[in-house]
């Protein structure tokens, strides 16, 4: 079955555009917090990117995981000729506690805090809220049921909770 691997990279550029555009401006915006315009002008690149590159696309993840990949290749870029590191801001809001992802050095206690959880919680912390990714799109990706996948995210914002108010601390 062919057609959900290309479905995407065969449009024609204006289709392409309209098709991964509104996710990868989620996804830059939540992995910088930078301002629009400058989100704006990683999102055209990555996807002039993407567009330029769609023949080289293996089908080996989906048509949107790989233009993600792009987008979080350009923002690791364009952090790194600004002496910044990237910032994942792949959380829920409202399931963390008031005000913890209102600026930089917040943001980036979560990034830690994501490192420090299992891998497993950190991988569908990630896929749902930094990719934007349905709980049905993880399930597929994965192997497994909806409810594991709900179930695992459930877990997993409770580890990344609790790190990020303990710090990991049992005390």
């Amino acid at each position: 079955m062919l057609e959900p691997i290309v479905m995407g990279l065969d449009l024609d550029p204006e289709a392409f555009f309209h098709e991964f555009h509104p996710r990868v401006f989620r996804f830059i915006a939540g992995a910088t917090g930078a301002p629009a315009s400058d989100v704006e002008d990683l999102v055209q690149e990555t996807l002039l990117h993407a567009w330029k590159d769609r023949a080289r696309f293996r089908g080996d993840a989906s048509p949107l995981t790989w233009v993600l990949a792009i987008a979080k290749n350009r923002v690791k870029m364009r952090l790194r000729s600004l002496g910044a590191r990237p910032v994942f801001d792949a959380i829920d809001r409202e399931e963390l506690p008031a005000g913890v992802v209102r600026s930089a050095e917040a943001a980036a206690a979560v990034r830690r805090a994501l490192d420090a959880i299992e891998p497993q919680y950190a991988d569908v912390l990630e896929r749902r809220y930094l990719e934007g990714r349905t709980v049905r799109e993880i399930a597929d990706a994965l192997g497994e049921s909806e409810k594991a996948i709900e179930s695992r995210l459930h877990r997993a914002r409770e580890a990344l909770r609790e790190q990020l108010i303990h710090g990991g601390d049992d005390d």
